[in-house]
């Protein structure tokens, strides 16, 4: 064939481009390297060139491919791992990327670079001095504004760092996300929901910190800060101004930091440990945290102007949480404690004229004088001293090696001691209660008519001081003289004793086992509880008083009733027992009680054998299985049996005959019931 034929040169040519595409080189470049115009689709794993006359649509850049969109526009590209996409300036045009995702790649802006809506599903995005990113998205990854500007970014997930005097406005940090600006950077308009911002030597304003967002600032300043839930903590030299706090939010300053003009609304949290905190306004329900330690905070709160300065607080007020410790040698003055509120006392520290209102509490481990107590509590511990309480209402706790020296006991009020704490000096008024355990001491005690005492005889306590009727003491194992009413208790424990006792309405005492009474009047409304064991001799019992016990063997009991009789119980056996105003009398299995007289509200259990007993109106009797009961006399009240009664006489009132028997029973006007297959034989 002629090889200059046109036949021949038009095969030659088409054989050479199908060869040049059968044996084009692994890696050749199967897309626009340089663009001109709009190239659409195309997958990038070399070197491409989008200057001022191109634009690129949905590029794929994977692993050693590198986009440079210097000029030109780049829209909806993807960009892999060990894929890159550079964005900058050419000929004074504006290079831009739009929409781009990296998953796994990088992107870097660079000045008259702009990228509009990337996402970063992983890998990063670098954007330095001159650079500009909007609306970036954060899910996974990490940007880097290195001298940049960043603007409405979501950081959900991954994280940010703006450093060299970048800037990023309009950020929004959700939970897992984290930003950190640093080395003289700018955050403004930012709003932390949920997630962590970290500031070194920058400036941040206008943050929002929510749903518990963190804002740590280390050397820097942070304006007009809004914390709706959340905390902000200044640390090392930071200064803060225009701080609102609300419900859930915490501004923490630390011993070296500064916040101006702060308001703390209900539920938000001022705490200020050695730093300053000024131009304060703690409105109610408003919390602050602090101390006297070097702490300058001043202010105003719903009770006037208030300020810790030079180791003294004046008018602070503490509510919902707040809390106040006086350092040693520091001093409080006029504090208000309300619902929630605590401050601690240190040792060599002082506070006077404190008020602690309903659910309010101070501790005490130096010296508190002049105390109002309105319904709140006073701890007083070791080394403590309080002088000149007075409890309106209210508690005040006396621990171990406290002491509380002249304190007034209101009515609804009252004065614990408890073991080695030591209470000089305590009037107790009407409705007002002293309360000491084992081994507490109480002298110089003024009990008022109608005041409360409780106590117990147990080793190392020691009660001194007037009652309504004498001197009285309780000390060395031995009770003398005491008076018991409205909620006034003494429990005589094993080995000791008490003498002279009245127990008046609402009072109590309590003989226990081995422990013994001796001339105890029993007035009406008042107790006389004597365990099993216990022993109380010349008794005195008036109408109305109430006598607790059983016939269990070694418990003894003798003295008059409220009709005059001699009573006793001793030797398994009771006669002439009065029982009445929720007095109770348990006759045990193998004993018996003769001749008890039951009256309203008083009661009587027989496990073993009753004789001659009367029940008048509202007293009750129960005779329990294998128990019995003869010639019980009913005037009124009422006879459960279980067991067996005998020669029963029901004048008025009722005998119920509940799986028991009953013999010759008389019925005299009242009735008689028999039920669950018990018996009645006349």
């Amino acid at each position: 064939m002629n090889r200059t034929s046109p036949y021949y040169c038009r095969r030659s040519v088409l054989s050479l481009l199908i060869s040049a595409l059968i044996y084009a080189p692994p890696g050749m470049a199967a897309f626009t390297t340089n663009v001109i115009g709009v190239v659409n689709d195309e997958t990038v794993d070399g070197n491409q060139k989008v200057d001022e006359r191109g634009t690129t649509n949905n590029t794929h850049i994977i692993n050693h491919g590198q986009q440079n969109v210097h000029g030109g526009v780049s829209n909806g590209s993807l960009i892999e791992s060990g894929g890159y996409q550079d964005i900058g300036s050419h000929n004074n045009f504006v290079g831009q990327a739009n929409n781009t995702t990296i998953n796994g790649g990088r992107q870097s802006i660079h000045d008259g670079g702009i990228s509009t809506g990337t996402t970063i599903e992983s890998g990063n995005q670098d954007v330095y001095k001159g650079g500009i990113s909007n609306g970036t998205t954060i899910k996974g990854g990490a940007s880097r504004v290195e001298g940049g500007s960043a603007n409405g970014i979501l950081i959900d997930g991954g994280s940010q760092i703006v450093k060299v005097q970048g800037h990023a406005d309009g950020t929004t940090i959700n939970k897992s996300g984290s930003q950190d600006v640093v080395q003289g950077s700018l955050a403004t308009n930012t709003t932390i929901n949920g997630g962590r911002q970290y500031v070194e030597q920058s400036t941040v304003e206008t943050t929002t910190i929510k749903n518990g967002g963190e804002q740590r600032v280390y050397e820097s300043r942070a304006l007009d800060t809004t914390i709706e839930g959340g905390t902000q903590s200044l640390n090392s030299k930071s200064t803060a101004k225009n701080t609102h706090i609300y419900s859930g939010g915490t501004q923490i300053v630390d011993n070296t930091s500064t916040s101006d003009v702060i308001e703390v609304y209900s539920g938000g949290v001022l705490d200020v440990s050695g730093g300053t905190a000024t131009n304060v306004t703690q409105h109610d329900g408003a919390i602050l945290k602090t101390n006297t330690n070097g702490t300058t905070v001043s202010g105003t709160n719903s009770e006037g102007a208030f300020s810790i300065h030079n180791h003294v607080a004046d008018n602070v007020l503490l509510e919902n949480g707040g809390h106040l410790d006086i350092n040693a040698y520091g001093s409080a003055n006029k504090t208000i404690i309300k619902d929630k509120g605590t401050m601690s006392v240190l040792t060599n520290a002082k506070a006077d004229a404190t008020r602690i209102d309903n659910g309010g509490v101070m501790d005490v481990a130096g010296n508190a004088t002049n105390t109002i107590i309105n319904g709140g509590t006073q701890n007083i511990n070791n080394y403590g001293i309080a002088t000149g309480t007075n409890i309106n209402s209210g508690t005040q706790n006396i621990k171990s090696g406290g002491k509380a020296d002249t304190t007034i006991i209101s009515s609804g009020s009252r004065q614990v001691v408890e073991k080695d704490g030591t209470a000089i000096g305590s009037n107790i008024s009407a409705g007002g209660s002293l309360i000491v355990y084992t081994g507490g001491i109480a002298h110089g005690v003024n009990q008022e008519t109608g005041s409360a005492l409780v106590a117990n005889t147990g080793a190392g306590t020691d009660i001194e001081g007037y009652n309504k009727l004498s001197h009285f003491t309780i000390t060395g194992g031995e009770a003398n003289y005491v008076v018991l009413e409205n909620t006034g208790e003494l429990t005589v424990v094993a080995k000791t004793s008490a003498k002279n006792t009245t127990i008046d309405t609402g009072g109590k005492l309590i003989v226990q086992k081995e422990a013994k009474t001796d001339s105890t009047r029993l007035n009406n409304g008042g107790v006389l509880e004597v365990q099993d064991g216990g022993e109380a001799k010349h008794v005195e019992q008036q109408s109305g008083g109430a006598l607790i016990a059983s016939t269990t063997s070694g418990t003894l009991i003798e003295g008059t009733n409220s009709y005059g009789d001699a009573f006793y119980i001793r030797n398994s056996e009771a006669k002439n027992v009065v029982l009445e105003n929720a007095g109770s009398l348990t006759v045990v299995t193998g004993s018996r009680a003769v001749d008890t007289i039951i009256n309203a509200n008083g009661k009587m259990d027989v496990y073993g054998k009753d004789v001659g007993t009367v029940l008048n109106s509202a007293g009750t009797q129960t005779i329990y299985a294998s128990a019995t009961s003869d010639k019980a006399n009913i005037k009124g009240g009422k006879q459960t049996v279980y067991g067996l009664a005998t020669e029963a006489n029901i004048e008025s009132g009722e005998q119920i005959v509940d799986g028991g028997s009953t013999e010759k029973t008389h019925i005299n006007g009242g009735t008689q019931t028999v039920q669950n297959y018990g018996k009645a034989i006349r």
